[in-house]
């Protein structure tokens, strides 16, 4: 049966019909909504964002002129400008007092770094890890203020060592009465003041707020690894240190808008925000109405489906059977419950698998009950021509040797056609069926004068597995025929398991099967000399009758060498 492409089925025909009619409006109008909103929000924002970043610079301006006028006060005093230009005549300790006298005025300096020709003197929370830095814009200025980018210090204090960030004001010292040039003051603040300073300034998910120098290095940021970057590999950094103060967007990774203003110290104070952030309200707007839509959308094209389906899902019903019936599946119905005329013919389709079930169960019966026939008739027939010669052996041993060889072979004979002639068991035990080749043996070594041996290999725990009756003698017999041109023939019946598999190994020393006739072997008729005319075709039939197809007899020969015949059954 051909399959129904699913493109030319009615449901998606209907399918089809329902996306255009609804899906696509109700797209194109959120698309256009969402941009113009977007547009309308990005615009209010930055506006508002652009002013709260400049009253944070100017804040931090203000705070900066403040120390910038602290740090005038300290060299424009004169008891202290006395002690630089007398150096000798004060002690190490009435510097440190003079420097503490000024830091006690205020507590957010950290630490005072007094650095003259031949001396240094540092006061503060903190003990000198490491001598304070003179950069160069500092030595080649005039006495002006010198903002030095911020670093990473160890500090030790009271508690212990622990890791710091400070940014530094320095200034050249300068007796502009004289213009001497007795060293530089430095003074020492906590990086943290600058970030509570913008911390007010910046929203969640993502935004970031920092201070960066002229020259783009991170000065402060709540990330303290990342103070000393440089931000000239950004998109936004030229544009930035460019100009004064503004707005800009750009894609990194993600779609952001910069905002920045300039403190009066030539700093940047930036603000990124990704759009994402600007979008939220408007983003959860939009997926409540993406939501609505779809769901008006799919319970309209529910409708229609539902609507179609009605007159089609009993049709894919009787499509469905019909295919499992070709793969072979009898036992599939059509449950096809409605009163027109797709119900009758899922009807109609029900009868006839039925009656295909009938007759193809009654022709399988038929069938196994005429190999079975077959087989029992060929179990049952005992050849004439091998009870003559069994006889006429009994008649010669009973006038050479005695009544004792008489009675033995007698005996071997009588269990033989015992098991042969019984009709009513096809299945035996493997210990009964070992007997029966033993039985076998003691006539057949009797008749050639023990000029053959036989090994028996037996795993004692398969003894008692059930077998189909009659599968080993035939191939002993038939490794006897074959391989008597040896003057002593040797026989190994080896019985074993492999994993749920029984297997029994018969092998010969004989003088092996000729490959033309090892391909027609189980197409073979029976000899008319054999005791039971039992071939191997119908010992691997049998098999495959009783155990299964994947059962069966498989055959290994080497000219010269021999023969194994390994049989294959379930455990």
């Amino acid at each position: 049966m051909t399959k129904v492409r699913f493109f030319n089925s009615l449901r998606f025909k209907l399918g089809i019909i329902a996306v255009f009619l609804i899906g696509v409006p109700i797209t194109l109008g959120a698309i256009l909504y969402s941009r113009t909103v977007k547009e309308i929000i990005i615009d209010k924002y930055i506006t508002t964002a652009l002013e709260s970043v400049y009253e944070t610079g100017e804040k931090i301006s203000l705070y900066l002129n403040d120390l910038q006028k602290f740090s005038i006060i300290i060299v424009s005093d004169q008891s202290f400008l006395e002690m630089l230009r007398h150096p000798s005549v004060f002690s190490k300790n009435d510097f440190n007092i003079k420097l503490r006298n000024f830091i006690t005025t205020r507590a957010d300096i950290e630490a005072i770094h007094l650095l003259l020709d031949k001396d240094y003197y540092l006061t503060g929370a903190k003990l000198a890890s490491q001598l304070a830095r003179v950069d160069e814009a500092l030595i080649n200025s005039s006495g002006q203020p010198v903002w030095l980018s911020t670093r990473e210090e160890m500090v030790e204090i009271l508690a212990g060592t622990f890791k710091k960030y400070y940014f530094t004001l320095g200034r050249k010292i300068i007796d502009f009465n004289t213009l001497n040039e007795y060293g530089y003051l430095l003074i020492d603040l906590d990086e943290v003041i600058l970030e509570q300073a913008y911390t007010s300034i910046k929203e969640d998910e993502g935004s970031e707020v920092f201070i960066c120098d002229q020259a783009g290095r991170i000065i402060s940021h709540p990330q303290k690894n990342r103070i000393g970057e440089s931000i000239l590999n950004q998109a936004y950094a030229g544009e930035i240190l460019a100009n004064k103060k503004g707005q800009i967007q750009f894609r990194d990774r993600i779609e952001q808008v910069a905002l920045y203003s300039t403190i009066d110290n030539g700093w940047k104070i930036i603000k990124t925000v990704p759009t994402s952030y600007l979008f939220k309200e408007i983003n959860k707007i939009q997926r409540y109405l993406t939501f609505g839509g779809l769901f008006y959308g799919i319970a309209i094209v529910l409708y229609i489906i539902l609507f179609a389906i009605r007159y089609t899902e009993p049709m894919f019903k009787i499509m469905n059977v019909i295919k499992r019936v070709e793969e072979g599946d009898l036992q599939a119905r059509a449950t096809v419950k409605t009163n027109d005329e797709i119900g009758q013919l899922g009807d109609s389709l029900n009868k006839m698998i039925a009656k295909m079930q009938i007759l193809i169960d009654k022709l399988v019966k038929e069938e196994q009950e005429k190999k079975e026939l077959e087989l029992e008739a060929l179990q049952a027939q005992i050849n004439p021509h091998f009870l003559y010669n069994t006889l006429n052996t009994i008649k010669w041993m009973a006038k050479i040797q005695g009544n004792q060889s008489v009675s033995k072979a007698i005996t071997a004979l009588i269990k033989l056609l015992r098991i042969s002639t019984n009709l009513g068991r096809n299945m035996i035990s493997l210990r009964e069926e070992l007997d029966y080749v033993k039985d076998y043996m003691v006539i057949q070594n009797l008749r050639f004068n023990k000029a053959i041996n036989i090994e028996y290999i037996v795993d004692e725990s398969c003894l008692d597995l059930i077998v189909p009756k009659l599968i080993l003698q035939p191939i002993v017999e038939n490794s006897i025929i074959h391989g008597m041109e040896n003057e002593e023939l040797q026989i190994v019946l080896k019985i074993y398991k492999n994993g749920h598999q029984l297997l029994i190994a018969i092998s010969d020393n004989g003088p092996g099967i000729k490959e033309e006739i090892l391909e027609n072997i189980f197409e073979a008729a029976s000899d008319r000399n054999k005791f039971s005319k039992v071939g191997l075709n119908n010992v691997n039939q049998r098999i495959k009758l009783y155990c299964g197809n994947e059962y069966g007899l498989d055959i290994k020969t080497e000219l010269g060498q021999g023969t194994t015949v390994i049989l294959k059954l379930p455990c």
